[in-house]
């Protein structure tokens, strides 16, 4: 039997062969589950902000993935550029640049504690993204990692849907040994009647922003992946959904919305109109189990000049236009615009301010990458479910990219880590589908040349 790999260049069998031992599926499900079993209000005591155990894991998967770079013998030649991990290059240069002016001028106690505090949480982001991005081995392996996003996404709703149903937080209580309360934090809100679930989030709106990023996933699954009987494709998908839709916010709203018309060019004519059906049934349903839901919805819609989380957003934009007109450049330094001063509800405009046009750019140019490299590289699968994970990643990000502006998404782990995430899950789906084209091996086999060790 002729041996596979000779269909591939040799240089490209070494840079498969020598992938760390370490599975970096592993470390990120561990990080996943550290992100969103603990509460987000628990920290290390002593160790303030910084303290998370989720950002200290992030952290130490870093430094794993710095060592793999470092020990590895073949040279730092990719098969092709990684333009998510150039992208988030740039981003980290336009902060560390920041930094540094704002440490140049005079700073209060908080500020420079803000910015340090910013790195901190900046690596630890930036090492999710690497570690995802490159250490994955193959595209079973990113598959089986989404697959547990999605469990993880429907657990995490279905506490809320709990939560929403009784209005019991049933975390407030929860005792973690060796972590202590860091801010004030409450898993259940009231609006309207309606109690707005948070799960282990510490708000709804950072709630309903994961959601929203793990449901185009989740509904990929669902219409593609026929390896799996019907209930359990469509269960965690039913719930992240129904938990959106009686989230009692415009953000659970919106991305629900934007959840599935962004896959809408990606589904056929036949699956569209079986969605749009369904959405009707869905709607009715709610009107018919929960009673002045639709109503409540309207009104957050249609009463914005009204709303006082709508003008509390607006009322800081001359704030803004007062602070950017000092620094319009590099901004005044990353994580020194503090809460003290005022709450943007807006990471786009806290960008803007704390990074100036450069920072802002960076950030930008960083979430269009994502969204770019993963509706491209989705030619390149053979198989149908393959193909669609690239749509689907790429809707994760830009549902994440909208609802950033509707809150200071980088000040809640949650949010900020699932973002990131989903950034490096693009970089990785990028990467892979170039290896299996220039391989020129079905899937399976590319697969199994990457397995580590």
């Amino acid at each position: 039997m002729p041996d596979p790999t000779s269909k591939v260049p040799p240089s490209i069998v070494v840079r498969m062969a020598r992938l760390p031992r370490q599975d970096a599926v592993t470390v990120l499900t561990a990080f996943l589950a550290l992100l969103y079993v603990i509460p987000s209000d628990r920290t290390i005591g002593g160790l303030g902000g910084a303290g998370s155990p989720s950002a200290l894991f992030a952290l130490a998967a870093g430094l794993w993935w710095c060592w793999y770079q470092l020990a590895r013998r073949e040279p730092v030649v990719d098969l092709a550029t990684q333009p998510v991990r150039l992208a988030l290059t740039l981003f980290v240069g336009a902060v560390l640049a920041s930094y540094i002016v704002a440490m140049l001028r005079p700073l209060s106690s908080s500020e420079v504690s803000g910015a340090d505090l910013g790195l901190i949480r900046l690596f630890a982001l930036a090492s999710i993204l690497l570690v995802a991005t490159d250490l994955i081995p193959n595209m079973a392996r990113l598959r089986i990692l989404l697959h547990r996003l999605v469990v993880a996404g429907a657990l995490l709703a279905a506490l809320g849907l709990v939560q929403f149903a009784t209005g019991q937080s049933f975390v407030s209580s929860i005792s973690i040994p060796g972590l202590s309360v860091s801010q004030d934090f409450s898993a259940v809100q009231d609006r309207n009647g309606f109690a707005r679930a948070a799960a282990t989030a510490m708000s709804p709106l950072e709630y309903a922003a994961v959601l929203s990023m793990i449901l185009p996933i989740a509904l990929t699954f669902a219409l593609t992946d026929t390896t799996r009987s019907r209930w359990h494709r469509w269960l965690p998908a039913l719930v992240i959904i129904a938990a959106l839709a009686v989230s009692g916010s415009r953000s659970g709203w919106l991305g629900l919305a934007l959840g599935i018309v962004s896959l809408l060019p990606f589904w056929s004519r036949q699956v569209r109109i079986r969605v749009a059906v369904a959405s009707a049934a869905g709607l009715a349903l709610l009107y018919l189990t929960v009673p002045g839901m639709l109503g409540t919805l309207r009104g957050l819609f249609l009463n914005t000049g009204s709303d006082p989380s709508i003008t509390s957003r607006s009322s800081g934009y001359e704030d803004v236009n007062k602070i950017f007109s000092r620094s319009p450049i590099l901004g005044r330094g990353f994580g020194t615009y503090t809460r003290e001063y005022r709450i943007l509800d807006n990471q786009y405009l806290l960008t803007v301010v704390e990074l100036g046009t450069l920072g802002l750019l960076a950030l930008v140019s960083l979430l269009v990458t994502g969204i770019v490299v993963a509706i491209t590289a989705r030619r390149w699968p053979p198989d149908a479910l393959t193909r669609q994970l690239g749509p689907a990643l790429a809707a994760s990000v830009l549902a994440g990219a909208v609802l950033t502006a509707l809150f200071d998404a980088f000040s809640f782990r949650m949010a900020g880590g699932t973002l990131f995430l989903m950034l490096g899950l693009c970089g990785a789906y990028w990467r892979l589908a170039i290896r299996n084209r220039a391989s020129g091996l079905p899937p399976t086999e590319a697969d199994a040349l990457s397995q580590p060790g």
